[in-house]
């Protein structure tokens, strides 16, 4: 593969721009995420695609959560309980 070099500035807020054919090219759009990868003194930029949050929703729960108001109710009236046995 031929390496293409591209010139960007840093802003003020450490933040650069990646040029529009660089992003049509790898297929990012805004909001997307990408890892920045040190090798050596080179930075690398890769897509990340397909991550866990990409999933969310897409299988069901094999139970239903826990509703955790009912359980802190009941870790209370238990720990009252105990409190008192020690009284």
């Amino acid at each position: 593969m031929a390496e293409i070099m591209y010139t960007v500035n840093i802003s003020p807020k450490g933040q650069i721009t990646l040029p529009a054919k660089i992003r049509k090219r790898l297929g990012l759009k805004s909001h997307d995420k990408v890892a920045l990868i040190f090798r050596g003194d080179e930075l690398i930029l890769k897509p990340l695609r397909g991550t866990i949050r990409d999933f969310r929703g897409a299988l069901k729960p094999r139970q239903k959560p826990e509703n955790f108001q009912a359980v802190t109710e009941e870790v209370k009236k238990v720990m009252a309980h105990k409190q008192a046995e020690e009284d």
